[in-house]
């Protein structure tokens, strides 16, 4: 990669984590219980890849806390990974990488995709567990 495209490729990286450093500034304060209360899943589960061309990544279930399902599920975080290295993302997307695990507080679809955001309660463990 010449110097002149690795500039924009950092510019884009700096700006997705300044976006998710500032997430929780664009949510409306909701108690911990009441995120409960509107999930309709609650998952503790490791990240099985980094962002995709979607903005849905696959995570293996460590265990549910709410709800039930498969040990393997399909998450839209809100952060799109372009091929050609540019993304994109909603200021309460999760900037997840593969590897993480996480807590995930997520409603369902019709698609068998669970939906989540910062708003929604979702946040990374800091623990390897």
């Amino acid at each position: 990669m010449t110097r002149k495209h690795t500039a924009p490729c950092g510019a884009a990286v700096a700006v997705l984590l300044l976006a998710a450093g500032n997430a929780y500034g664009s949510c409306a304060a909701v108690s911990a219980s009441e995120q409960w209360k509107r999930a309709t899943v609650i998952v503790d589960a490791r990240a099985l890849e980094g962002p995709t061309a979607t903005g849905v990544q696959r995570f293996r279930v460590v265990r549910y806390l709410k709800g039930r399902g498969p040990g393997v599920i399909r998450v839209a975080t809100g952060v799109v990974r372009k091929s050609d290295g540019s993304g994109v993302t909603s200021s309460v997307g999760l900037f997840v990488r593969r590897g993480e695990r996480w807590r995930i507080f997520a409603e369902g679809s019709t698609l068998g995709i669970l939906r989540t955001s910062v708003c929604d309660g979702s946040w990374r463990h800091g623990g390897s567990g």
